[in-house]
C-alpha cells in the first residue's frame, strides 16, 4: 500500500521565510494533518508552491530534522519523510538540558523521587496481565544477574520501565524513562554494592505485589520508600558523585 502524500502547501509570506515554513509544517505535522510516514514534496516543488527559494526551503527542513520531525535521506531516491517525536528525542533533549545547565545529580534523584511513586500508583490502577508479566520478567532478570553489575543495572532499568509502562500515562513514561537514562549513564551506578542489589530486589518484590493486587496506595508508598532509600544507600559510597553535575 503506497504511503500517503502530504497535503499541498500554499504560499508563504511575512517574516523570515524559512522560519515561517518550518512553523507551518511543524503545526501540520503535530496536529496530524500530515501523517507520520508521509513524504514531503521535494525542495523544488516546495519552493514552487510556497514561493520560497530552495535555500529557504532547505533551511526549514533542516530545522524540522533537528527537532526530530523529519527524516531526510540524500541522493537520487532520497527525500523528506514525516516522523513523530519519540521517547529517545525526549531523553536526548532532557539530557542536553541537564548537562548544559549543570544540574546536580542530586536534583535528578529528587525528580525521580517525586515522579516514580505516582507511576507505581497508576500502575496498580491500570496494569494489564501483560504488564504484570513484564514486571515479573524484569524481576527475574534482576535475580539472575547475581554479582554481574552490568546485567543487574540493565535489569533494574528494565523493571522500572515495565512499571512505567503499566501506568499507561505516556507523558509520565517519557519523562521518567529519560531520568532513568540519565541515571544509567551516570558514574554513580559503578558504586552499586551487593547490599544495594539485595535491597533493590526486596523492594521491587513488595512494589510488584502491590501493583499485582491493585493496591495503589501501597504501591505508591513502597516505591517512595524504595527510590529514597537508593540515594541513602549510594551517598555513603559515592559522596562526591552525588553532589556533582552529571557528566
Amino acid at each position: 500500500m503506497p504511503r500517503a502524500s502530504a497535503p499541498p502547501i500554499g504560499r508563504i509570506q511575512g517574516r523570515k521565510s524559512y522560519q515561517a515554513l518550518a512553523d507551518h509544517l511543524r503545526e501540520r505535522i503535530l496536529s496530524g494533518h500530515i501523517p507520520e510516514g508521509s513524504p514531503l514534496p521535494n525542495e523544488r516543488d516546495l519552493g514552487d508552491s510556497t514561493g520560497l527559494s530552495r535555500g529557504s526551503v532547505r533551511e526549514a527542513l533542516r530545522m524540522l530534522e533537528v527537532e526530530g520531525l523529519l527524516s531526510i535521506k540524500a541522493g537520487r531516491n532520497g527525500g523528506s519523510i514525516i516522523r513523530l517525536p519519540d521517547r529517545g528525542g525526549v531523553s536526548r533533549t532532557l539530557g542536553a538540558y541537564v548537562r548544559g545547565q549543570q544540574i546536580m545529580f542530586d536534583s535528578v534523584l529528587e525528580a525521580r523521587e517525586a515522579l516514580e511513586p505516582a507511576l507505581a500508583s497508576l500502575a496498580a490502577t491500570h496494569r494489564t496481565p501483560d504488564d504484570i508479566a513484564a514486571i515479573a520478567e524484569a524481576a527475574l532478570a534482576l535475580t539472575d544477574a547475581g554479582d554481574d553489575n552490568t546485567r543487574f543495572l540493565a535489569a533494574n532499568s528494565q523493571w522500572h520501565w515495565a512499571v512505567a509502562q503499566a501506568s499507561q500515562n505516556r507523558l509520565l513514561i517519557a519523562v521518567v524513562a529519560s531520568l532513568s537514562d540519565l541515571l544509567h549513564q551516570s558514574n554513580v551506578e559503578n558504586f552499586v554494592s551487593k547490599e544495594v542489589r539485595q535491597a533493590v530486589i526486596r523492594a521491587h518484590a513488595g512494589i510488584e505485589d502491590a501493583i499485582r493486587s491493585g493496591d495503589a496506595d501501597a504501591a505508591q508508598r513502597r516505591m517512595a520508600r524504595h527510590v529514597k532509600s537508593y540515594r541513602q544507600q549510594v551517598a555513603p559510597v559515592a559522596p562526591e558523585s552525588i553532589a556533582m553535575p552529571l557528566p
